[in-house]
């Protein structure tokens, strides 16, 4: 509850958001008293990012649905959100390789998400 952000980081399943992930996003959407189910939740206003590693489109496809999922939980969403790509020897070594650019744009990720709370506790 004390936490000012969330970032998710998940893989795709078959393009989409993983049940789990949406089993989460569901129970913590939850008012967090239950006499008052329209109350807030351990969500609510909390800072928002998130980063798929997938192959091919299915981080955009991912992203397609998580962000009015999370829009509609009432968080505030922050992006650009990263696709992490898949390289094809992952499959049979089980050792992801995250190139150059995406670290950048994982560092960018993070920079926007701290930004945002800075400026929040302004």
């Amino acid at each position: 509850m004390a936490a000012d952000a969330l970032w998710i980081f998940t893989p795709a399943y078959n393009h989409a958001i993983p049940g789990s992930l949406k089993n989460a996003l569901d129970w913590l959407s939850r008012s967090l008293d239950l006499s008052d189910l329209r109350g807030p939740s351990a969500l609510q206003d909390k800072f928002v990012t998130a980063s798929c590693v997938a192959n091919g489109q299915s981080p955009e496809d991912v992203f397609e649905q998580l962000i009015p999922l999370l829009n509609w939980l009432r968080t505030r969403v922050v992006e650009p959100f990263t696709g992490v790509p898949i390289n094809p020897e992952a499959w049979g070594d089980n050792k992801l390789v995250v190139s150059d650019d995406v670290v950048n744009q994982l560092e960018t990720q993070i920079k926007n998400l701290l930004a945002a709370i800075s400026a929040d506790d302004k």
